[in-house]
């Protein structure tokens, strides 16, 4: 299942932030490494309906007498795509192409490295990602969408950023533990349906909680590995580092490292989570956005302003009342958990993923 983000009890209290200038507060965290402005680079609401799902059967249940050699994966994913450059063309040295060669060069990878691949799996990923990235590149032309505009993702001190007109961005908070294929489909997503600028994933610290999560020094590597393969689209955000705060709390802290920037941010969590109290009575997501923006923003929207993009799941048929502008992003159009690629299913991520865990020993990787 899609991770929506951290939604554990919040730990220390944030400081207020002033209304009226919006300054910058002082870290809530320790001193973040790897600082930095994001300046991509080449190479680079009705509710949802049912989609189709897909399932991967697990890599161990079949035998590899059962399945066609990887060079035949390969040459059924080439041949998909041969299809999809006509149904879905892009121009060449666009963006949107260069994303899509990326993906394709994973996909491949893990067709010739996994004899038990599913291969219908990996040509759903080809589909989907091709048609979603046709939507960007008609957002491109249309000049609606322009990833090269800079946004502060990490605590530093260089100069403010300055863009020509307000960022739309997605915040995208998830444990990462690892990115899968539905996760970044369904951020592609997003930026085509939204009419966004780029994504920005904050990935979770560690968490005393979760003692079996894959620690910071090898999980926030991995997922910006994971994560350049989209560029410019997809950006990475360290703020979570040293921090148990959840993906409300996040947000607006990257709000304030872009203290005079305009943004207009859209969170992105699952829809199990549009409903005013969790499982254990505590609020939700809604009702704590609410609260968080009154507390750092008071009631001056201008400079930043807050919507909700609910990643379809569960299809609620009920409205939530709230104050926020409330959508909802299609799912990826298969089934993927980060719980699966744990237990040895790689095909559900790109292949950087399975080899990044196979030099570094996680997921049973490189262990006998």
């Amino acid at each position: 299942l899609l991770s929506p983000g951290l939604c554990g009890a919040m730990v220390p209290r944030v400081p207020a932030l002033a209304a009226t200038s919006f300054s910058a507060p002082a870290p809530i965290a320790p001193a973040l490494p790897n600082a930095e402005l994001l300046t991509p680079t080449m190479p680079t609401a009705g509710l949802p309906t049912p989609l189709q799902t897909l399932t991967s059967p697990a890599q161990t249940s079949v035998a590899p007498t059962q399945e066609p050699p990887a060079t035949d994966l390969a040459a059924g994913l080439e041949r998909r795509f041969a299809l999809l450059d006509e149904e879905f063309p892009l121009p060449a040295k666009s963006r949107a192409a260069s994303v899509r060669y990326r993906i394709r060069d994973e996909l491949l990878s893990t067709a010739r490295a996994m004899l038990q691949a599913d291969g219908s799996l990996l040509e759903t990923v080809a589909t989907e990602s091709d048609r979603t990235l046709a939507v960007i590149q008609r957002r491109l032309d249309a000049k609606e969408i322009d990833p090269r505009l800079k946004l502060h993702v990490a605590w530093k001190t260089k100069r403010a950023a300055q863009n020509s007109r307000p960022i739309k961005v997605g915040v995208y908070p998830v444990a990462g533990d690892p990115l899968h294929w539905g996760h970044l489909i369904v951020a592609l997503r997003a930026i085509g349906d939204l009419s966004l600028d780029k994504v920005v994933f904050v990935l979770a610290g560690d968490d005393p909680r979760k003692p079996t999560m894959t620690p910071v020094a090898d999980r926030h590597p991995m997922g910006r590995k994971v994560l350049n393969l989209f560029a410019p689209f997809f950006a990475y955000s360290p703020i979570a580092i040293g921090t148990q705060y959840d993906g409300e709390t996040n947000t607006f802290r990257l709000l304030a490292l872009n203290p005079r920037l305009p943004v207009e941010a859209w969170y992105m969590v699952g829809d199990d989570h549009y409903r005013l109290k969790d499982k254990n009575g505590n609020p939700d997501t809604l009702p704590k956005l609410e609260s968080n923006r009154e507390k750092y923003l008071g009631g001056d929207s201008a400079l930043h302003r807050l919507k909700v993009a609910f990643i379809e799941r569960e299809r609620p048929t009920e409205a939530v009342p709230t104050n926020l502008e409330v959508k909802f992003v299609k799912h990826a159009g298969f089934e993927a958990s980060s719980s699966e690629v744990r237990a040895g299913n790689f095909a559900l991520v790109p292949d950087t993923v399975r080899r990044y865990a196979l030099e570094k020993g996680l997921y049973g990787q490189g262990q006998h």
